[in-house]
């Protein structure tokens, strides 16, 4: 069905999953409705800025990825655009009902970047891939806002934001050919796709660096450690070495979604230990 394919199911899952990550997460329940209601909402929010970000996108789709719902016809922009902000108004108002006013905040916050992202941000350099990061994130801090989780959730944020940036900087690598067609800004537009690569080793560096900060200062067990180093950080220089050895699109694509997979392996790795 082309309005649940829209909104991408498994991303939305993701996020559910996010939300209860961070409100569980060395943690224990105090109350199961803000949870529900704050992963309902994070999720509604989500799915609009998917709706909204392929109706901005329809241009570059036509070029790219013509077989998506909006450029092959399955549903119509305007009524992709009223989907998505029958949405972002569903998903802010279930922020009310966790019982927490920083949660109704960042519902607001990120609905908005969500938005702007898709209508302006996407083509800038680097700002696009910034606030990417963050409402991915962020997701894991919404889930720590409303279960009283904050200090433990922060963990998972911040190896979510630089994983995310990761991958983000690598979809631009993709999808540079429509984006030049277009005039976007992009950092691959602005670098080209082999720097792409380069670059990425950065951030990359970032989550093997702070894995070793958090077994140092005893946030994380040795165990946990190894198998983080074996499990996440092994498999990502793996990816990294594999665009960067010949720059195309395939692999571009190949590691992008890879990389979807690996992160799901960190929340299982950092759940489990």
């Amino acid at each position: 069905m082309p309005f649940i394919k829209i909104i991408r199911p498994f991303n939305c899952l993701f996020v559910i999953l996010s939300v209860f990550f961070g409100a569980l997460y060395q943690s224990s329940i105090s109350n199961i409705y803000p949870i529900i209601f704050a992963a309902l909402s994070a999720t509604l929010i989500a799915a609009a800025g998917y709706v909204i970000n392929d109706f901005f996108d329809i241009p570059i789709d036509i070029i790219n990825r013509p077989n998506r719902i909006l450029p092959s016809g399955k549903i119509s922009p305007k009524v992709a655009y009223l989907f998505s902000i029958m949405l972002f108004i569903f998903g802010i108002t279930a922020s009310y009902f966790t019982q927490n006013y920083y949660c109704v905040i960042i519902a607001i916050i990120n609905s908005i970047l969500l938005f702007s992202y898709a209508k302006t941000f996407k083509m800038s350099f680097l700002i696009g891939n910034i606030l990417v990061a963050y409402t991915t994130a962020s997701t894991f801090l919404f889930g720590g806002l409303c279960n009283n989780n904050v200090k433990n959730s922060m963990i998972i944020v911040i190896f979510a934001f630089l994983y995310t940036f990761i991958r983000e900087i690598v979809k631009d690598g993709e999808d540079i050919e429509g984006d030049i067609k277009l005039g976007a800004k992009t950092l691959a537009v602005k670098i080209g796709r082999k720097n792409i690569a380069i670059i990425s080793i950065f951030p990359a560096s970032g989550i093997i660096l702070y894995s070793i900060f958090l077994s140092m200062n005893n946030m994380i067990s040795l165990k946990v450690f190894l198998v983080l180093t074996v499990g996440i950080s092994l498999p990502l220089t793996i990816l990294i070495i594999y665009i960067l050895r010949k720059s195309e699109v395939k692999r571009f694509a190949n590691a992008s979604s890879l990389m979807k997979i690996n992160m799901l392996m960190l929340l299982i790795i950092l759940w489990v230990g």
